[in-house]
C-alpha cells in the first residue's frame, strides 16, 4: 500500500530541505559576522589614523558608542 508519509522520496526530500534550511541559516550567520567584524577592523584603523568618530560611524554603518569602545 503506498502512503505518502512513508514514501522514500518525500521523506529524503524533507531531509534535504530541513538541511539546506540549516546549512543556509548557518552561512547567513557567518556571513553577517564576517562582514561586522570587517567593519570594526576598519574603523580600529581609521581610529588609528586619528579619523573623527562621527566620519567613522557614518562610513562603517557602527554607532559612535561602537567606534568608541573600539
Amino acid at each position: 500500500m503506498y502512503h505518502e508519509r512513508w514514501d522514500h522520496n518525500v521523506l529524503r526530500r524533507g531531509f534535504f530541505k530541513e538541511f539546506a534550511d540549516d546549512i543556509n541559516a548557518k552561512i547567513a550567520e557567518n556571513v553577517s559576522k564576517s562582514v561586522s567584524d570587517t567593519k570594526r577592523e576598519i574603523a580600529k584603523k581609521m581610529k588609528a589614523l586619528k579619523e573623527p568618530v562621527e566620519k567613522i560611524a557614518e562610513i562603517t554603518g557602527l554607532t559612535e558608542d561602537e567606534v568608541n569602545a573600539l
